[in-house]
């Protein structure tokens, strides 16, 4: 009589090559989740950064003037309205009046007017340039942590720290020249 099924030592044998074939798939699935994480959160990060210039930059460059209160950890902006005008919170602006937006970071959040514009923003610093020798050009030394009552500020220095993936990455510095220069 001929035996038919497998043998122990075959069922054995078959079960360990299952179970190494599984490991490796699962590990390779396990380690391709892990990438595509770490891929999506420095890709919200990069958005962060970009939305974060980008306004500050535009709000500074439409800006009339820099308030007297600002410093290191606040700017604030002054504007005189035109047709069309709008504050940092999109809200449209009477024509011929002048308003003020207030860029502050807490929270993990930047802030205009107290309002969340965006999260993921650890800190900000904030640095005001003053054309010091009058050469039309302002030299990483003319800036300073807060506007000086003596000279119009020229243009506003900015950096900025994420919250996440690259908390400790050495902040870039950017900068933007007020309208009217």
């Amino acid at each position: 009589m001929k035996q038919q099924g497998f043998t122990l030592t075959e069922l054995l044998v078959s079960l360990v090559i299952s179970s190494i074939l599984l490991l490796g798939i699962s590990t390779f699935l396990i380690a391709g989740k892990s990438s595509w994480q770490t891929q999506l959160r420095l890709t919200s990060s990069q958005e962060i950064e970009r939305f974060t210039v980008l306004q500050l930059r535009r709000a500074i460059r439409q800006a009339y003037a820099i308030e007297m209160v600002s410093d290191e950890k606040v700017l604030v902006l002054t504007y005189a309205a035109e047709e069309g005008s709008r504050n940092c919170l999109g809200q449209l602006q009477e024509s011929g009046s002048s308003y003020i937006n207030r860029f502050t970071v807490s929270d993990d959040q930047l802030r205009c007017n107290g309002h969340s514009l965006i999260s993921g923003v650890k800190s900000v610093r904030f640095a005001y340039g003053v054309d010091k020798n009058d050469d039309g050009r302002i030299e990483a030394s003319e800036y300073d942590s807060a506007p000086d009552s003596c000279c119009l500020v020229r243009s506003v220095e900015f950096e900025f720290r994420l919250s996440g993936i690259n908390e400790d990455q050495q902040p870039m510095i950017y900068s933007a020249a007020l309208r009217r220069y």
